[in-house]
């Protein structure tokens, strides 16, 4: 195969490739952006944090798009290919299906490098970052929302009356605080000041107030207890804040390759079982060994295109990408339940994907030989 005919087959794949994550990544998006703008505009969240979660976001989008494009790009290209001739053109000068996806083969381990870098140091660095800006969100809603002279219906259902509110310092005056969060009663403070305060750190925050009274009502309704405070810190559980986990990116699918590697000798030196560590260095192997088989799955799914005919293969390998990530969380789930051992879980998509790379090779290869017209018997016994 000349050197112009792989960098025409290795120009249009990545253009595909370029158009289909770009598209992938679009349409993610799209799915997502109610939520930003109603953090943005109903929930008071700073647009600098917004699109600094959208940011962060993105790794884990191209986690999932990189290797999805890349197959979809060389379906297209090589049912264009097929539908308009070109195909059968190559295949009648001599090419095997072999030499024509040979060029792929660099594409596909550049695409496996890809993703291996994305999930060994991008996506873990991108879930620290979407857990501290989640955290960030969730600490400036507690104060974003408030309005003076009003009753707020605040963060975890909580009823709030500020008097007056120092926007710069967030420093609150004459406060009067009423919420049934507790099991034993309802509960009314009053107090002459009160601060948000936080530990970032830690993940959590607690209302600080000063110089008040605590009213606590039994259920029953027959008692109620005053007590009189000089400080007193209510703690707030930011989990509670709906749409915004704070943890919800943490553990070990926000951890470094070493930090992971650390966490996981910890727990069998104190004799636990390191499931999620596992799941986690698994993972971030078996979707770049997935992209390896591009070539072998993507030119015999483009090649079943004939002339005038490109969505065959196209739609075929939509449903095997769906496929493939659907049976690699019901990998997760069944590492997690060990109902097999977690290596033998996570790796039985991409042996699937393996097994199902050879038949449709081979299918392709056997077929592609009718491609070659009768009317050329020397080429067709060159096939």
């Amino acid at each position: 195969m000349g050197r112009t005919l792989k960098r025409y087959v290795l120009r249009e794949v990545s253009a595909a490739f370029v158009a289909a994550v770009s598209l992938a990544v679009s349409v993610l998006f799209v799915l997502r952006i109610v939520e930003f703008v109603d953090l943005a505009f109903a929930r008071g969240v700073p647009a600098r944090l917004v699109g600094a979660l959208a940011g962060f976001i993105v790794p884990s989008y191209l986690e999932v798009a990189i290797p999805m494009g890349a197959l979809l790009a060389v379906v297209v290209v090589f049912a264009r290919l097929g539908s308009d001739g070109e195909l059968l053109a190559l295949r009648a000068s001599g090419l095997a299906l072999g030499q024509l996806a040979a060029p792929l083969v660099t594409f596909s381990i550049a695409i496996a490098v890809v993703s291996l870098l994305l999930g060994v140091w991008a996506r873990p660095w991108a879930n620290r970052g979407i857990d501290s800006t989640t955290y960030q969100m969730a600490r400036t809603r507690l104060t974003a929302s408030l309005r003076e002279g009003v009753f707020n219906t605040w963060f975890g259902g909580v009823i709030l009356f500020v008097d007056q509110l120092d926007a710069k310092s967030g420093t609150m005056h004459d406060v009067m605080l009423a919420e049934e969060r507790e099991e034993f009663g309802r509960k009314t403070i009053f107090a002459s000041d009160g601060r948000v305060e936080s530990n970032e750190d830690a993940r959590t925050a607690y209302l600080a107030l000063t110089n008040g009274s605590l009213l606590t009502y039994h259920p029953s309704g027959k008692y109620q207890d005053k007590t009189d405070f000089d400080s007193l810190e209510m703690n707030l559980d930011l989990g509670e804040d709906e749409g915004l986990d704070p943890m919800s990116h943490g553990g070990p699918p926000a951890m470094s390759l070493q930090a992971l590697l650390d966490l996981r000798r910890e727990h069998l030196e104190h004799g636990e079982s390191p499931i999620e560590e596992d799941i986690e260095l698994q993972r971030k192997l078996v979707l770049p060994a997935a992209a390896l088989l591009l070539p072998f799955i993507g030119v015999p799914l483009g090649a079943m295109g004939r002339r005038g005919v490109k969505s065959r293969g196209l739609l075929l390998s939509t449903i095997i990408v769906l496929l493939y990530y659907l049976a690699l969380t019901v990998s997760v789930t069944l590492a997690r339940e060990q109902v097999v051992p977690t290596p033998v879980a996570m790796w039985l998509p991409d042996a699937m994907l393996a097994m199902l790379a050879v038949a449709l090779y081979r299918r392709a290869a056997s077929e592609s030989r009718t491609l070659v017209p009768a009317w050329l018997p020397g080429l067709r016994h060159r096939a």
